[in-house]
């Protein structure tokens, strides 16, 4: 991971145990270079024991559903994060075929550790920015936090000098004190899922938002091209 996506932060030792297992979940319509810098900038600063990406069937707080159907989602998302060691691609959600709390799939993992199916360990939830100061319309959020720990990646129009300032108007002091020792030192950037999307459909460069692999895939299934 490059330096100006996240900085070298010295922590404490930790014991494989507390080592935690990271959920990291998403629409992934299509993956992009951004959520695989994420996911490393995660896993370096938490030294995370193993990475969990779980695309959603759909975000159960939006309309419409994704472009992409599940099962190029999911096969997107192993070629995205392929080179990562200890992450491991879970169709929990999309496996459903309905729409997903996030709760329900916290509690599925719970009960995936302890089948032995996946790693045991502390689980941390990635959220967004943009999700955070909305947390508390999240369903069950507040056993949802005691479940799986928070862990805050900003994004646009967030930045870390105002970030603190933003908890502070949305929420008490004690949660933002709380939100903000959850959020890492990794910078914003303006990635989406979106623009990749409108570039495909344009006809423009995506080479500096896809990886190679993704980018063959989009190509030749003809994802998100415009009609004919």
């Amino acid at each position: 991971m490059n330096d100006q996506t996240t900085e070298h932060v010295d922590a404490p030792a930790i014991t494989n145990a507390e080592r935690p297992i990271v959920i990291f979940g998403g629409t992934f319509d299509p993956p992009h270079r951004r959520h695989v810098e994420i996911a490393q900038g995660v896993d370096a600063l938490l030294k995370a024991k193993q990475m969990l990406v779980i695309p959603a069937w759909q975000n159960p707080q939006r309309e419409t559903g994704p472009v992409a159907s599940s099962a190029d989602r999911l096969a997107m998302c192993t070629l995205a994060f392929d080179t990562m060691a200890d992450t491991v691609v879970l169709p929990i959600e999309i496996s459903r075929a309905a729409p997903s709390f996030t709760i329900d799939t916290v509690r599925a993992v719970h009960d995936m550790q302890a089948e032995g199916s996946i790693m045991k360990g502390p689980l941390r939830l990635v959220v967004g920015s943009d999700q955070a100061i909305n947390f508390r319309s999240w369903k069950d959020w507040a056993d949802l936090t005691s479940l799986a720990t928070p862990v805050v990646v900003l994004r646009p129009p967030h930045t870390r000098a105002d970030w603190p300032a933003v908890l502070a108007e949305q929420m008490d002091e004690a949660w933002a004190a709380r939100w903000l020792s959850w959020t890492l030192p990794i910078e914003p950037v303006n990635s989406s899922s979106t623009e990749v999307r409108r570039r495909i459909a344009a006809g423009e460069s995506t080479e500096d938002l896809l990886l190679p692999a993704v980018a063959n895939y989009i190509q030749s299934s003809g994802l998100y091209a415009p009609a004919r």
